[in-house]
């Protein structure tokens, strides 16, 4: 049966890529794995190299979920590259062998995906608002599909390697390199409806992976149907940036105007380098940091939480405006729980590779835009749906629609920039535009 390729983000940006991007001849059905197995090794094919799985005994001792959980790592030694990257799966709660499966990567870059993208937003169990322990989670995905969580790139969560990736190019190449294994490992899932999803620099990760996808298997025929559905990415921050003053329109973020056409100009000129030394360069990094700093107000000296601003954040940190991210963190590293996950007793869990944000950073892959990947994959017939939280400033409504009718080019955008925006309804009421 073959694949189909989908794409999506939001903002928290969720980025959602439906693929077809394992061939028939890497699912054989003799490689089927069963939750809880000991260690299984997997040869070399042609363009894969060999690894193994390892995985955790007790995964229920940890999200006791009606849906069985799979926990452990992809072990792989190619050349003098050696990863383990760490995983979670859980079966959909409906019907696991038709439901669709989805990928989730969370953003940073460098934010663990297993811990607060499972455990804090769509898994089955969210960390109690006390923590020390998971809840049932009523909303979770996988009502209606398999939910896989990743954490990458290496230094992530629970995963470790010998080396972190260059950037991002080098991590989606890895990604790719893992979600073939994944698939060779547990064959049941290569013939479904494929998904990624990912948040915040989700809106650079899922179109980095799609496009890395495609060249990996152009000579594939795998992909059936290809649709993307983007719900809101910071992909172009020059375009987008300046919008917040407009979606926050109060007298403070009126004061920002003259800012914002300043940022817009020198954002713009360093991204319109074409090359990875604009955001490289001392002046890119402060006139990044300069204009990031009208979005920090909003946290600092409003206490409001930038991603829904009806919410306040206290009187710490902006960390404080979740406090379920230390929570997960202290969780995640109990030795109880890495037991019954297969992690090493003396392993530790990062939430959050300040390494990752350094690197990228470094190679000027923090800032850069996305657009380029995007369009891309649209020129590519890839049909894209784009929506935002009304409430949201870091991912305002105001800039993606500048961003949707400004800031992207592909053959369709003459005609689409014209269309008029129509309602959309959830339950019979008026969900959005």
């Amino acid at each position: 049966m073959p694949h189909r390729l989908r794409f999506s983000v939001s903002c928290l940006q969720h980025l959602s890529l439906l693929l077809a991007f394992v061939s028939q001849s890497l699912a054989s059905p003799t490689h089927s794995q069963s939750p809880g197995s000991p260690v299984k090794h997997f040869p070399a094919t042609a363009d894969i190299p060999g690894f193994s799985l390892r995985l955790g005994s007790d995964t229920a001792s940890v999200c006791n979920s009606s849906t069985p959980g799979v926990a452990g790592f992809v072990d792989t030694t190619d050349g003098d590259d050696e990863s383990h990257l760490f995983f979670w799966l859980f079966e959909s709660k409906h019907r696991p062998f038709n439901d669709p499966v989805i990928l989730w990567m969370s953003g940073g870059p460098g934010a663990s995906s297993t811990g607060y993208g499972n455990l804090m937003e769509l898994g089955p169990c969210r960390i109690a608002r006390e923590g020390g322990y998971t809840i049932d989670n009523p909303h979770g995905w996988n009502t209606n599909a398999t939910l896989i969580f990743v954490d990458q790139p290496v230094s992530v969560g629970y995963s470790t390697g010998s080396k972190i990736p260059n950037g991002l190019q080098e991590a989606s190449q890895t990604m790719d390199r893992f979600l073939r294994q994944l698939m060779i490992a547990f064959p049941q899932y290569s013939s479904l409806d494929f998904y990624i999803a990912g948040e915040s620099y989700g809106g650079s990760w899922v179109p980095a992976l799609a496009s890395t996808i495609l060249d990996n298997q152009a000579n594939s025929h795998d992909i059936n149907s290809r649709n993307v559905d983007l719900h809101s990415a910071a992909s172009e921050f020059s375009v987008q940036n300046n919008e917040h003053h407009w979606a926050g329109d109060h007298s403070p973020c009126i004061e920002w105007a003259p800012l914002n056409l300043w940022c817009e100009q020198n954002l713009g000129v360093c991204e319109g380098t074409g090359d990875d030394e604009g955001w490289t360069s001392r002046a890119c990094i402060e006139t990044h940091e300069k204009c990031s700093s009208m979005s920090g107000y909003v946290v600092d000296k409003l206490r409001r939480n930038p991603y829904d601003w009806r919410r306040s954040c206290g009187d710490g940190p902006s960390e404080e405006c979740y406090a379920e991210l230390g929570h997960i963190d202290a969780f995640l590293n109990q030795t109880k729980v890495k037991v019954a996950l297969g992690v090493n007793e003396d392993a530790s869990f990062e939430g959050i590779s300040y390494e990752i944000l350094k690197q990228w950073e470094s190679v000027g892959d923090l800032w850069k835009s996305s657009d380029e990947y995007v369009n891309r994959l649209l020129d590519e017939g890839i049909r894209v749906l784009i929506y935002v939280g009304d409430k949201d400033l870091y991912c305002n409504a105001a800039g993606m629609r500048r961003l949707v009718n400004e800031g992207l080019a592909w053959h369709g955008h003459p005609f689409f920039r014209f269309r008029e925006m129509t309602l959309w309804y959830h339950d019979a009421k008026v969900a959005g535009r």
